[in-house]
């Protein structure tokens, strides 16, 4: 994930769409949690999140290249929490994927491109961030902090008389005074190349973040960056490990960056 990629999502004017037009001239537009008029967005008085423990710490949607998750909300129906990754690129249908249940759905978005904070499942049926709770969240810009975790403060690269091998992007968390308790990079691994860059994430309030890497989605805590459960896409290393891999780099003629540190870092 680059960030001239991320950039340019947040910049091009694109004509937002009447998403919910076609819905409208049927008659079938509803909302998934309350019994409202379809042009409110209801803020619902509920207590903390309870998150399903269901094991899950990752899933996908796009293809990491052209399409990614860009957005997050988080939402409240039927008396349960979910927590919606949006792919809406410029050009092209738009598809949204609730985290813990894995549902996929083809949607419509008000802003393809762009930020969105809601959206009109294939039924006719919008889902919106709806509650009075405060999730922070981060846009997909390289900068910034998912929960109490900053993300890309530091780039580690290959010594090399040319630009060669990945941009390694070093993530840290802070204690209450200020002091850093720990400097780790998040691998994500997909089909031999590998990123490290955080776009999108989202506090769940209950010491764990979601976030986006590429196509991935992961969920995972925030005093050990460790995945809640499974998450076959993702290592997390210590950055002095990765300095020393590099380090180690130094005078050799590696032809496959992504491939050395798979290899020295144990990433499979």
């Amino acid at each position: 994930m680059k960030f001239q990629r991320l950039a340019a999502v947040l910049v091009i004017g694109a004509a937002g769409i009447d998403a919910s037009a076609a819905c409208k001239r049927d008659g079938s537009l509803s909302n998934s949690h309350a019994d409202k008029p379809s042009n409110e967005s209801p803020r619902l008085h509920v207590g903390e999140p309870v998150w399903p423990s269901n094991g899950i710490a990752e899933r996908q949607l796009g293809n990491g290249k052209e399409t990614w998750p860009e957005n997050i909300i988080v939402e409240y129906t039927n008396e349960a929490w979910n927590v919606w990754a949006i792919v809406s690129p410029v050009r092209g249908p738009s598809n949204a994927i609730e985290f813990f249940s894995g549902r996929v759905d083809d949607v419509m978005v008000t802003n393809p491109g762009g930020y969105n904070d809601s959206f009109i499942d294939s039924k006719c049926i919008k889902h919106s961030a709806n509650t009075d709770r405060s999730f922070h969240f981060k846009d997909p810009r390289p900068g910034g902090a998912v929960g109490s975790i900053h993300v890309n403060v530091d780039v580690l690269r290959f010594e090399c008389e040319n630009l060669c091998g990945p941009d390694i992007y070093v993530s840290e968390l802070h204690n209450d005074s200020g002091g850093v308790l720990w400097r780790k990079v998040p691998f994500f691994l997909d089909e031999g190349e590998l990123d490290s860059m955080i776009g999108t994430g989202i506090d769940m309030r209950d010491g764990t973040v979601i976030f986006i890497g590429g196509k991935y989605v992961f969920r995972v805590r925030q005093r050990d960056f460790t995945p809640v459960g499974g998450a076959p896409h993702l290592r997390v290393v210590d950055e002095r490990d990765v300095i020393r891999v590099i380090d180690k780099a130094n005078g050799k003629d590696i032809k496959d960056f992504d491939a050395y540190l798979t290899e020295e870092l144990h990433l499979k």
